[in-house]
């Protein structure tokens, strides 16, 4: 993913347990906790899951 002339990686958060069913939260606790540029909640297998993006 590319964004604001810069690439973006994708990796599930290690921070976040249970189901993601907050992406605002997701996206807190990426920023705040993870160092992440943003996060949210996205599909993982039979749920959804918190992922954070990062610059690459």
């Amino acid at each position: 993913v590319s964004g604001a002339g810069f690439r973006l990686c994708t990796r599930r958060s290690r921070t976040w347990f249970g189901v993601c069913l907050n992406s605002n939260g997701c996206n807190s606790q990426c920023i705040s906790w993870e160092g992440a540029f943003h996060g949210g909640c996205g599909r993982s297998g039979f749920g959804f899951a918190c992922f954070c993006y990062y610059r690459c």
